[in-house]
C-alpha cells in the first residue's frame, strides 16, 4: 500500500513539475505555430513566452509574449528585424491586450511599386493589441533620395534639392522653379504628394503588413508619419 501511495505522489510531483516546467516551452511553439501560419517567417526568431504561474500557460493564457526576429518578413512585408512585447494574450483565441516595441529597416515601396532598395523607415508600437498607435519615421535623406529617383525617371528632370517643411510640406527644386504640396494619406494608404495640379504617391509600405497609416507630418527635417497596427492579425486572430 505504501509502495502504491509512493508511486502516486511521484507521479503527481512529476506531472506537476511537467507543467510548472514545461508550459512555457509548449506555449512558445504553438505561438510560434500561429505567426507562422498567419504569415511570419525570420532568418533567426525567438518567441518567449510566460505566465504567473506558468500552468496558467495549460488554460491558454499568457502574461507576456517577446516575439524578437532579424530578416523578418510577413507575407510580402520585410523588414530588418523586430522585437515586439504582447501582453494579457490568450493563446487559444490568439488575441492580446496590449502590444509595444519597435520594427527596424522596415522596407518602403517607391511611388511606381519598385522596392526601393535603401528605403527603410523604422516602426515604434505602443497601445491596445487591436488598434496599437505606431509611429513611423522616414529620414529627410530616404525622403530626398526617393524623390530625386522619382522626377528623374517619370519626367527626366533633375532635382537640385528637397525640403520637408513643417507642417507638412515637401518642397522640390529643380533648375530655375521651385514647387511644393502637401503630404497626405492617399485613398491607397499611400504617403502621396498633393498639389493643385493634382495628387501623387511617394512612399507607401507594404499593405500585406497590417498597418493602416493615418496621419503625416514634416518634423525636424524628417517625415513622420503616424499609423494605427492591429497586432492581433500577427497572431492570426
Amino acid at each position: 500500500m505504501r509502495g502504491c501511495l509512493f508511486i502516486l505522489v511521484f507521479a503527481a510531483v512529476v506531472v506537476s513539475a511537467a507543467a510548472w516546467f514545461g508550459s512555457p516551452v509548449l506555449a512558445s511553439t504553438v505561438v510560434q505555430a500561429a505567426l507562422e501560419n498567419g504569415g511570419y517567417h525570420a532568418a533567426s526568431s525567438t518567441v518567449t513566452v510566460t505566465s504567473n504561474p506558468p500552468p496558467k500557460l495549460l488554460l491558454g493564457h499568457a502574461d507576456r509574449v517577446e516575439i524578437a526576429g532579424t530578416d523578418v518578413a510577413f507575407r510580402t512585408f520585410h523588414a530588418a528585424s523586430l522585437d515586439l512585447v504582447l501582453t494579457d494574450v490568450n493563446i487559444v483565441a490568439r488575441t492580446a491586450g496590449h502590444i509595444s516595441g519597435r520594427i527596424t529597416g522596415a522596407q518602403l515601396t517607391t511611388n511606381d511599386g519598385a522596392a526601393a532598395g535603401t528605403a527603410t523607415a523604422d516602426v515604434d508600437i505602443d497601445g491596445g493589441a487591436a488598434a496599437a498607435a505606431a509611429r513611423i519615421v522616414v529620414d529627410g535623406a530616404t525622403v530626398d533620395r526617393v524623390v530625386k529617383a522619382a522626377m528623374q525617371a517619370k519626367f527626366g528632370v533633375a532635382v537640385t534639392s528637397t525640403a520637408l517643411v513643417a507642417p507638412d510640406i515637401l518642397r522640390i527644386s529643380v533648375p530655375g522653379a521651385s514647387v511644393q504640396g502637401r503630404l497626405v494619406i492617399d485613398a491607397n494608404g499611400a504617403i502621396a504628394l498633393s498639389t493643385p495640379l493634382g495628387s501623387a504617391p511617394v512612399l507607401s509600405l507594404d499593405p500585406a503588413f497590417p498597418l493602416r497609416l493615418t496621419a503625416v507630418h514634416a518634423v525636424d527635417g524628417d517625415l513622420q508619419v503616424d499609423a494605427i497596427l492591429d497586432a492581433q492579425a500577427l497572431l492570426g486572430g
